[in-house]
């Protein structure tokens, strides 16, 4: 039999048996499996043909827009014996310098196009250039270093690390290894499988947890991945002509992007023809928002997904039914094989009889990531000890998500247990936004409010600073997706006995005021 150790068996596999078929599609181009498997081997040569890259294994930053060659820089990373870290070019200086003090040791893969813009923030020692580090490879080259790398790595070996908001300020970098996103391709593929033919439109951006859908199942069907242009999320009927061009037959999207197609009514202008699966994750679907699609597509296959970033992807499936009238969420469904997942009231797990009682999901089993990147106090907070009945020794991750479970033994999503909040479909923790204004002249303090109705974030505020002197500042301080939507002036914050900010009371404020609104 033969064993796949990571995830690079799937790229060999896929050189074997369909290497002219195309792999990866941008607005500028695309690439067969043969084309990616060979240019990766030539980038891992390359790297590993540095004096300063011999013998280590050290997290490589990938900095460059996603295209055909980020996804080469993944796969060089990989077959190198690293591990890659991909971060958003839009990234604020100090968000990054964070980033990359985490890290310690470090190199930055990046173009010609990003590449001034690195010289400003790491030594030209830590830069690698993806053009350089290609054409000094030679085309007959034997790539004897990287083989000899290969023989290094285990499915235990790590594979990536993607940040995510922090509680404190600093971004939290969850770290994977190859055996969890294994373990992803096979129930994902098992459960609910992607064809040969299909072709994948990816939205997800490649620094975002969501995207692994999209790289590693196309990987493991040898689909093609067609990275649609960001700036088309914007315009839904030519988000829709991109597809239909395309051919597009496979989307896994946040449903921000459903929405808004939804709300512009497009798909009576132009519906692809070639769609047959919808996915949605990062957050529940609204259902007005899928009865629109179910609409517009009543034989397709619609699945929503959950899973947040230390569980690699998704930990549980549920297929919507497209004959039912559901009354008021799409429940989360149920874990895939080989995941544990389990509802927790304070020290008691919640049994399967108990329908309708609250607890937090937790999550066990090889999906589990090998916790934050130099950051153990924050890892032993969030992974603890698994109940001794479940395991031996084993962990499990505390989402802070509530959930119950319905008549069918599905998990339902109830909200968060604390006060991370899901906007646009990604995770954040206020923490961080509240720091980096507080941090501001002209703010005494502050508390950050999810609007969600309107899927706002709301900053509360004490203090003279105006709303577009705080916008602004915050603009060189936080990615866009962080920034709030709108700013509320105020005399005073509501507190409780202990002195800190009263969210639960401004949060009901402002979700009554979004619904009056």
């Amino acid at each position: 039999m033969n064993r796949k150790v990571t995830v690079l068996d799937y790229l060999e596999e896929n050189y074997r048996s369909i290497a002219e078929k195309t792999a990866v599609s941008d607005e500028s181009g695309e690439i067969s499996w043969g084309e990616l498997r060979n240019r990766s081997l030539a980038l891992s040569e390359g790297i590993l043909s540095r004096p300063d890259m011999e013998g280590i294994k050290i997290p490589i930053v990938i900095f460059m827009e996603k295209s055909i060659a980020h996804v080469i820089s993944i796969y060089g990373c990989l077959y190198s014996g690293n591990f890659y870290v991909p971060v958003d070019i839009n990234t604020p200086e100090d968000r990054l310098r964070s980033i990359l003090s985490t890290l310690k040791d470090y190199r930055v893969l990046t173009d010609e196009k990003n590449l001034e813009h690195m010289k400003n923030i790491v030594e030209d020692k830590d830069i690698l250039l993806i053009g350089e580090l290609l054409s000094a490879v030679s085309e007959d080259s034997d790539f004897s270093a990287t083989k000899k790398r290969l023989k290094l790595l285990t499915d235990f070996s790590l594979m990536y690390i993607i940040f995510t908001s922090g509680s404190t300020g600093t971004p939290k970098g969850v770290a994977v290894r190859h055996r969890s996103v294994m373990d992803y391709i096979e129930s994902f593929m098992d459960e609910i499988g992607m064809e040969r033919e299909d072709v994948c439109g990816n939205q997800t951006p490649f620094y975002a947890d969501m995207s692994l859908k999209d790289l590693y199942m196309t990987l493991a069907s040898g689909a093609e991945l067609c990275i649609i242009p960001t700036r088309f999320f914007s315009f839904p009927l030519k988000l829709l002509q991109y597809m239909e061009e395309k051919r597009i037959s496979y989307c896994m999207w946040v449903p921000t992007v459903y929405r808004i197609v939804a709300q512009f009514k497009a798909l009576s202008k132009l519906r692809p023809s070639k769609l047959r699966t919808v996915c949605f994750s990062g957050e529940t679907m609204p259902l007005s928002v899928f009865e629109y699609w179910r609409e517009n597509y009543p034989d397709i296959d619609f699945w929503q997904l959950y899973g947040p970033s230390e569980i690699t992807g998704s930990c549980s499936f549920y297929k919507v039914d497209n004959r039912r009238i559901y009354e008021d969420i799409i429940p989360i469904g149920k874990p895939y094989r080989n995941t544990g997942m389990i509802l927790m009231d304070n020290e008691e797990i919640i049994p399967l009889s108990d329908t309708g009682r609250k607890g937090e999901i937790c999550v066990y089993g090889s999906c589990l990531a090998a916790g934050y990147y130099n950051d153990d106090e924050r890892t032993e907070a969030s992974f603890s000890p698994l109940p001794g009945e479940l395991g031996y020794k084993e962990r499990m991750y505390h989402t802070g998500d509530l959930a119950y479970y319905d008549s069918e033994g599905n998990f339902v999503f109830a909200g968060r247990a604390d006060y991370q909040i899901k906007h646009m479909g990604r995770r954040m923790e206020p923490g961080e936004i509240e720091a980096a204004a507080e941090a501001l002249d002209g703010i005494d303090a502050c508390c950050l409010i999810h609007n969600k109705e309107k899927d706002d974030l709301i900053l509360y505020y004490i203090g003279g600073a105006s709303a577009k002197d705080i916008s602004n500042a915050l603009r060189a301080k936080l990615p866009s997706y962080m920034l709030p939507n709108g700013y509320r002036q105020t005399e005073t914050l509501p507190l409780l006995p202990n002195g800190k900010v009263n969210r639960k009371e401004l949060d009901a404020i402002e979700n009554e005021k979004g619904k009056e609104e």
